[in-house]
């Protein structure tokens, strides 16, 4: 008899309905207070208390229940019986995209500002964690994606009171904090649809309702921020979703919902740049050139890169000469933008990193009873990939709390059928 054959059991009757499944899973009603620490985390970083709740900042209320969580996961690691998973590969992976990060601040342009930079990347990475071991049931996975959903009101509100009072950068709208930026803001939501979608065919009709409503608050947020690669993560989105999910039939009908959706949303297009007229749109000639400049971050730094975060810093040395622009530029590509910051040593875990996660939701999707969520999840890290071609969001909180809700859903899914065989 193999080992595996002789651990407990028991019956998840969810993603599982009756297939045995490891013990390993939480116990059903038992939730972890590092789990409920996570969620709180997550509305503070939706909802960037410190922009909103600016008396909120003295006290420092994310840092605080950051701090809670790590001590709660350490404590129930160590006296309350839980296993720390590593994820392996992907956690190792993550580790040595982090390793790489490092050795890009001993060659920065600007040490400080990489160092900056690398410790927050080192909390995302924390956060990874945090949602492969909270992820031990169905339910916990299904709290997170809608703490998720609920979150991303704030900025596609905020974006929208912005745009309705005109608050506008260049005819754009956006929020504040980390949701500043209206590209940023644009694939946040994007890659929440897929999300929502997977939650409403799990849910009874009220919660319907509301999942609806929320889908219809992102598509306006991202409409008005006039982001092109939010819209071109739309259709890729919606475009896998449909396709993995529906019959031929459906399909056919619901594609052609999403063609008519965008035709209608170009026409209404207020930007002074939409995808006509590329080589005479000057917004497209400078991400031409962020990308150009990333490039060449890249060959005169081809293992450490200029250093993480760094890119904006560099610019002036590798801007092209004659292009119009009101001040430095990041890289526009996440791509190109992992090579000119960090290197080979950082570039090439960055991307296994995503790459697995792409595998494992595929795989997951692969399973009948959790096809649902493994269609969701590989659809909306589809959908970081389309926006990150336009924008870069190495330092950005989303791939990371992805891929680790993508490395909780394979361990329940795949990885007991596995140890089964």
């Amino acid at each position: 008899m193999t080992e595996a054959s002789t651990r407990p059991v028991l019956l998840e009757r969810s993603w599982f309905k009756d297939r045995a499944v490891s013990t390993d899973t939480e116990p059903s009603g038992s939730t972890p207070l590092s789990y409920w620490l996570l969620i709180v985390f997550l509305v503070l970083l939706y909802a960037n208390t410190p922009f909103i709740l600016p008396a909120a900042d003295i006290v420092h209320p994310a840092a605080l229940v950051g701090g809670g969580a790590l001590l709660a996961l350490l404590a129930e690691n160590l006296f309350g019986g839980r296993k720390f998973i590593a994820a392996w590969p992907e956690g190792g992976i993550l580790l040595a995209f982090l390793g790489g990060a490092a050795l890009s601040c001993l060659t920065a342009l600007w040490p400080g500002h990489a160092v900056d930079a690398l410790s927050d990347l080192a909390k995302m990475s924390l956060v990874y964690f945090f949602l492969v071991n909270a992820g031990r049931s169905d339910r916990l996975v299904r709290g997170v994606m809608w703490t998720m959903v609920v979150g991303g009101l704030f900025p596609a509100i905020g974006t929208l009171r912005n745009y309705h009072a005109g608050n506008l950068q260049e005819g754009r709208a956006a929020w504040v904090g980390i949701f500043a930026n209206p590209n940023e803001v644009a694939y946040s939501l994007v890659i929440l649809l897929p999300l929502a979608a997977y939650l409403a065919m799990r849910s009874g009709w009220l919660a319907r309702m509301f999942l609806a409503g929320a889908s219809v608050l992102y598509l306006l947020a991202t409409f008005v921020t006039f982001s092109r690669g939010g819209l071109v993560g739309i259709a890729v989105v919606g475009s896998i979703f449909v396709w993995r999910t529906f019959g031929v039939g459906m399909r056919f009908l619901l594609l052609a919902v999403l063609v008519c959706g965008l035709i209608f949303a170009g026409r209404y297009w207020s930007r002074g740049e939409d995808f006509s007229h590329l080589d005479n749109d000057v917004s497209f000639q400078q991400r031409i050139a962020t990308s150009q400049a990333g490039w060449g971050m890249f060959m005169d730094h081809p293992l450490t890169g200029v250093g993480l975060g760094c890119s904006v810093i560099a610019w002036p040395l590798y801007a092209p000469q004659g292009l119009y622009t009101r001040g430095a530029l990041v890289t526009h590509n996440t791509v190109i933008q992992v090579f000119g910051e960090t290197g080979l040593l950082g570039a090439i875990p960055f991307l296994l990193f995503l790459a697995f996660g792409i595998s494992r939701a595929r795989r997951v999707a692969r399973q009948p009873e959790a096809r649902g969520i493994g269609v969701a999840l590989e659809a909306a890290l589809w959908g970081l990939v389309a926006c990150g071609m336009s924008g870069g969001y190495v330092l950005t909180w989303f791939p990371y709390l992805l891929l680790g809700l993508t490395s909780a859903a394979y361990r329940m899914t795949v990885e007991p059928v596995e140890e089964s065989e």
